[in-house]
């Protein structure tokens, strides 16, 4: 677990410069483009990701945890490198081929005043999509070099200097906003590029032609694999995604909607940053100990990745919902649904997080296609919440659709890797994080605004946002010091001391 800590500390410092980086995107995207563009921008990119990992046919999982299995074998190794690399770029060609045919039906599914943004961009897509493909199988296959930490500065600190740089060159002029689009999405070659020169160069890398290395039944095998995953992940990323996409056919304001539902979103990401910077390392060490059939191992790992976890998430959490309100001061005018919408998806997003690795689980083991069978129900549920409730209430029927089937979807997978496999990312533990994160609550609510938010709100709310997140910070770290939920913390900060460095 040790190798995992520092992986996932390295990767943590590295997503949070991300965050801060795509907060300050963000604000500036708010302040200098449009509610309708922005909207537009935003839901461009989630199409493209979203394709992305569904045209990805489940191979980047495959990947992962094969390349494990085959470690010894160095032809079988790289010919599943060879498949997992090539395959994908062949389904988006056929695939773009049936988008290209559909583009009238496609088009006419947005509102009248969005429509014009989808036919001038269209060809785009593909391209995107692409970019977006390249950069997960790339990412995936260094995460199981335990490389966690170089692709994830690649994407979160490169990539998004870059598109500030773009932002600011919008915002005086220099560029018009096709410019911007485009160029946002030629941006995505440049970690693309790296991340590929990087893969080439790890240990043991190659590729093979020689399809005779795989049997006939360690193909039946990986594609029965890659199938139950690809259907996984297509219906665990439309769970996630489907209220943005859906969102501008069923709000009469469309893209407008979009882009206040996006900015709620992109904090809400900072709620699941603990989550992405520990997972990918975490899974790695998880997949070998189920891989040797070490349930112990794999549980006690299980356990304690869910704390770290959901001790990183409350401290951002506190930090957040205690900022709201000078968050919202800064935002241009017409955002101040955010608060609201923040808060309705939290509730959903909190249970997920503190429900664990219950993904990682399932698709590791021979229970992946319970995962799948329930996540299209719930898909389904989804929709029709989406569907009833987003004409009557707008973005705030989006979020409510969202928590609740968040809520019900990890309610399940908890019980049922609980009841097929006896591990729980719960302990007593938790309740001691919870209980470090009271007081930390109660000085970030119960602090008096020191300063005049009315006179240089930017100012201002800098600083009360600043003194107020010192303050949760350093009492939430206390109460953690003196409770010690996390044997992994503890072993860390001592680790620190002793060395006198991070990592």
């Amino acid at each position: 677990m040790g190798i995992v800590f520092r992986q996932s500390a390295k990767n943590s410092i590295v997503t949070g410069m991300g965050a801060i980086l795509g907060a300050v995107m963000t604000w500036l995207s708010t302040q200098y483009i449009g509610k309708r563009e922005l909207g537009f921008t935003g839901n461009f990119t989630n199409y493209a990701v979203t394709l992305s990992q569904i045209l990805l046919l489940g191979l980047n999982s495959t990947l992962v945890v094969y390349i494990h299995r085959f470690a010894q074998d160095d032809k079988k190794r790289k010919l599943l490198i060879t498949w997992c690399f090539a395959l994908p770029g062949v389904i988006l060609v056929l695939t773009s081929i049936v988008y290209f045919s559909l583009r009238s039906w496609i088009l006419h599914h947005f509102q009248p005043a969005d429509q014009p943004f989808m036919d001038r961009y269209f060809i785009w897509l593909p391209i995107f999509t692409l970019l977006f493909i390249y950069m997960v199988i790339f990412d995936q296959y260094l995460g199981s070099q335990m490389k966690v930490a170089i692709s994830a500065f690649m994407r979160e600190v490169v990539l998004r200097i870059a598109n500030i740089g773009l932002i600011l060159l919008y915002a005086f002029g220099f560029v018009s906003f096709s410019v911007l689009v485009v160029g946002t999405i030629l941006l995505y070659i440049m970690p693309v590029s790296i991340m590929l020169f990087l893969v080439t160069r790890t240990k043991d890398f190659g590729l093979s032609r020689t399809i005779s290395d795989f049997s006939p039944a360690e193909y039946k095998e990986m594609a029965h694999f890659s199938w139950y995953h690809f259907l996984l992940t297509a219906s665990v990323l439309l769970l996630g995604y489907l209220d943005a996409l859906l969102l501008p056919f069923y709000d009469h304001q469309g893209f407008s909607a979009v882009a206040v539902y996006r900015v709620a979103v992109f904090l809400i990401s900072f709620v699941l940053l603990p989550m992405k910077a520990l997972i990918p390392a975490s899974f790695t060490v998880l997949a070998k100990a189920f891989a040797e059939n070490d349930i112990a191992k794999a549980g006690d790992l299980f356990l304690r990745s869910s704390i770290n976890i959901l001790i990183a998430t409350l401290g951002i959490s506190l930090v957040l919902c205690c900022s709201l309100p000078n968050l919202v001061l800064i935002m241009n005018e017409g955002y101040a649904d955010i608060m609201p919408v923040f808060l309705i998806l939290f509730v959903g997003n909190i249970v997920n997080v503190a429900t664990g690795m219950n993904d990682q689980v399932l698709s590791i083991t021979n229970f992946y296609k319970f995962n799948f069978y329930v996540s299209i129900v719930l898909l389904i549920v989804l929709f029709l919440l989406i569907r009833t409730l987003v004409p009557q209430y707008s973005i705030y029927g989006a979020a409510w659709s969202t928590s609740i089937t968040l809520i019900v979807f990890n309610s399940i997978k908890c019980f049922y890797v609980w009841r097929k496999l006896r591990i729980l990312p719960f302990s007593s533990n938790t309740l001691l994080v919870l209980v470090a994160a009271i007081p930390a609550l109660a000085v970030g609510y119960f602090l008096p605004h020191l300063f005049d938010l009315t006179r240089h709100k930017y100012i201002h709310a800098l600083m009360d946002t600043t003194l107020r997140s010192m303050l949760i910070v350093v009492v939430y770290f206390i109460m953690l010091l003196w409770l010690k939920p996390s044997q992994d913390m503890v072993e860390y900060i001592s680790t620190v001391r002793k060395n006198k460095r991070l990592f």
